[in-house]
């Protein structure tokens, strides 16, 4: 939890497991209980204090009555051996906001029959789902922009979409960095990271931004977007998991799953409600959640 993770690497990846090696040393405490019960005691005060300060628990919500926006995120995987299933269950989940990741070109139909009389990013043939994005939206697109984050790289890339929300304009951002299984590969999503910070500090005549996407990166990470007048799902809905590598029931999920999918709020707007729902033939979860444009 240094400021070396922000340099090392290996150190960064390790900040991911933050929830999992403090309940490590909760139980270890429990095990010393009973052999060096101060020990014990020490340990788990600490550990329990250190959780306290950087894992957020909420136990419940407060439901507002102004009009909420429905949105789903989902990282489909580009070779889904159960991908017509999956967009059956997005067809039936019918969000305002759909937002969907490592769509593969080849279902591009299936793409465009889930939108239905929606509008998207994605599907034409000029956009071509940059990065494997593909956004729904019931709300009319005003203006689309893609990010180019480096040079000569069709990879790499920030979608910005301008929304009509009634007489209100919402601003989406959608992005997909990529997996840090090596150090250049991290050095590359911490750039994107990076940019699309230096993205939200513009001032802006839009009022309410939204913010989704597959970070591949733990909350807890130096290289996490943190900016100011911006609120992290994460801290608002409470510790929540995302991925795992190999298939867990769901209590199981919830304990050693990672977070790595995320949604980050202006603080012009409020968070309703935030589940996690298993998609099958996908090794993330699905994110559902409201968000509310207060009328004042």
């Amino acid at each position: 939890m240094s400021s070396l993770s922000a340099t090392y690497y290996w150190l960064d990846l390790v900040t991911s497991f933050i929830p999992h090696l403090l309940m490590l040393s909760l139980g270890l405490s429990l095990i010393l209980i009973f052999i060096k019960p101060k020990l014990a005691t020490s340990i788990a005060v600490i550990t329990f204090t250190t959780l306290l300060i950087n894992i957020p628990i909420t136990l419940s919500f407060n439901y507002y009555n102004d009009p909420s926006i429905t949105v789903s995120q989902l990282n489909l995987n580009y070779y889904n051996a159960d991908i017509e299933g999956v967009y059956n269950l997005l067809g039936n989940e019918g969000s305002d906001i759909t937002a969907l990741f490592e769509v593969n070109d080849t279902d591009r139909a299936r793409f465009i029959a889930l939108r239905g009389d929606y509008f998207d990013y994605g599907s034409a043939e000029i956009e071509g789902f940059p990065d494997g994005i593909g956004v729904i939206t019931k709300f009319p697109i005003l203006q689309r922009i893609t990010h180019s984050v480096f040079e000569n790289s069709v990879r790499g890339v920030i979608v910005e979409l301008h929304l009509a929300v009634g007489h209100k304009k919402l601003r989406v951002f959608a992005l997909h960095p990529p997996s840090p299984r090596n150090q250049k590969l991290w050095h590359k999503r911490n750039m994107m990271l990076l940019y699309l910070a230096d993205l939200l500090n513009q001032p802006h005549d839009i009022k309410h931004t939204l913010v989704l996407g597959d970070f591949n990166t733990g909350p807890l990470s130096k290289h996490f977007t943190r900016v100011e007048r911006f609120n992290t799902c994460y801290q608002l809905a409470g510790h929540y998991a995302s991925w795992s590598p190999v298939k867990l029931p769901q209590p199981l999920y919830a304990i050693l799953g990672l977070t790595i999918d995320h949604c980050l709020l202006s603080d012009s707007l409020l968070l309703d409600t935030l589940t996690t729902q298993f998609i099958p033939g996908s090794d993330h979860a699905m994110l559902k959640y409201n968000i509310v444009l207060p009328k004042q």
